[in-house]
């Protein structure tokens, strides 16, 4: 560059930034900041111990304490002294496939409708559930079908021909059928790829078979929901574990933990009992006994207070029994059906069949039997006298029965004539429960269909 041009642009730079200098600070008035984008409204459900929960929008929160708004008031509650805080989503009014992660620890996939405070309100196979807040952990959406994609093009080069196939085949799956084939055209622009050919011809096809069928007659409507107002579980982990804990068997002892922390309580709140050492080096042996044999001296010491801190982590085998040798074994497939007493016209005696392998399934309906009055001197379940419960007695025939099942449409006996395996078994299981029996500290009354449901008939379609 000649000397001279150099110095013109040198100064046109100087002059330009004086320019700039000068503007700067002249008293113009500055533009009034931009106001702040209002953040969405955080819900959160908040887990405070085994019997309180309660949910509403966060107000503020920071490493000590969060305050909620809940039906109209301010309630602020310890970090540290609440069992969980949950964050609520919001779920677009279409609904978001994602997964509910359930507190027995199973997850379940679905289509999330509504993350709301009192339940989970999900979408399976069409079918509309609503699964209560007290079962729920929490839920996560999965990224939409946009999302996903945006995401999953940005990681395939545009030569990598058999990840975009992989990539149509995704979209076609998702239903986006014109996406997939406009992939697939691409495809083949660059190279004859027979799998890619292949694919457009069937997607082709199938394109036009939804278009001649967008008038064809309207399809079935769905079977009525045989389940819509049928009662719903309430039974929690805790109150499984509970229950668990009072029908420990120390000669088959359940796989159990007592954590560090119930030992130190034990020993400060019960220091006056004999069977609690007086001397700090014998004390501190009490924190390396065997898991069982500490649940042993809680139950000694009497430490009720102690027993929900007891983790029981297998069934015991009284419980295991029932499990198996009689709920799963007759129970569920003979009285808990949808046309029995596990559906909308039960009457006073229901059982739940939802999640019939849940433990706290099995575990309710084992409370229902135990606490369900029918009416009359004669319990389902007779500890003292097993032969003469109800459950024993309306399962046999009802010539063999002493107190027969009421003659109602459709019932069968359950056992076979004569003695059978399964009455055995159901005796068996009577008889290994513990006694006396304990009254279990768990909140539950047996739930009842108290009014038969009268649901609307299917729509005729023609045929």
């Amino acid at each position: 560059m000649l000397p001279g041009l150099v110095i013109l642009v040198a100064l046109l730079i100087l002059a330009s930034a004086g320019v700039a200098l000068t503007e700067s600070n002249q008293d113009t008035p500055a533009d009034p900041p931009a106001e702040p984008a209002s953040a969405p409204e955080q819900r959160v459900h908040i887990v405070i111990d085994r019997f309180r929960e309660v949910g509403g929008v966060v107000v503020s929160e920071d490493d000590a304490k969060i305050s909620i708004r809940r039906e109209g008031r301010l309630e602020t509650f310890d970090v540290n002294k609440v069992l969980a805080i949950i964050p609520l989503m919001d779920v677009s009014p279409e609904g978001q496939p994602g997964a509910v992660y359930l507190r027995d620890g199973s997850t379940m996939e679905a289509k999330i409708l509504e993350d709301a405070y009192g339940e989970v309100i999900v979408e399976v196979e069409g079918i509309r559930h609503e699964i209560p807040r007290s079962d729920v952990d929490h839920i996560v959406l999965f990224p939409g079908f946009d999302e996903w994609l945006a995401h999953v093009r940005g990681k395939i080069r545009p030569d990598d021909l058999e990840a975009r196939i992989d990539l149509a085949k995704w979209m076609a799956e998702n239903k986006r059928l014109d996406l997939a084939r406009v992939e697939l055209l691409e495809i083949i622009a660059i190279d004859e790829h027979p799998e890619a050919k292949q694919l457009l011809t069937l997607y082709d096809a199938r394109i036009a078979l939804a278009s001649e069928g967008s008038n064809a007659p309207a399809p079935r409507a769905p079977k009525v929901d045989r389940m819509a107002g049928v009662p719903r579980r309430s039974l929690t982990e805790q109150d499984v574990n509970i229950i668990r804990v009072y029908e420990i068997d120390f000669g088959a002892p359940p796989k159990v933990t007592v954590p560090k922390s119930t030992m130190t309580k034990l020993i400060a709140q019960h220091a006056a009992n004999p069977l609690i050492p007086d001397d700090i080096r014998s004390r501190e042996r009490l924190f390396s006994m065997p898991e069982i044999d500490k649940v042993k001296l809680i139950f000694d010491v009497k430490a009720r207070e102690l027993y929900p801190e007891i983790k029981v982590e297998s069934m015991p085998a009284s419980l295991a029994q029932f499990r198996t040798n009689v709920h799963n074994a007759w129970l569920i497939r003979n009285c808990a059906t949808s046309g029995c007493h596990g559906g909308q016209n039960a009457g006073r005696f229901f059982l739940h069949r939802i999640d019939s392998k849940d433990t706290r399934t099995i575990l309710e309906n084992l409370l229902i039997l135990e606490r369900l009055r029918l009416g009359g001197p004669q319990r389902l379940v007779d500890y003292e006298n097993p032969d003469r419960s109800l459950l024993i007695q309306y399962a046999l025939p009802p010539s063999e029965a002493r107190t027969p099942h009421p003659d109602v449409p459709g019932y069968k006996p359950v056992f076979p004539s004569g003695e059978s395996r399964m009455k055995s078994e159901t005796l068996k299981w009577i008889n290994s429960m513990y006694q006396p029996r304990p009254n279990y500290p768990v909140d539950f009354e047996p739930p009842s269909q108290k009014e038969r449901i009268q649901a609307d008939p299917p729509p005729r379609v023609p045929r």
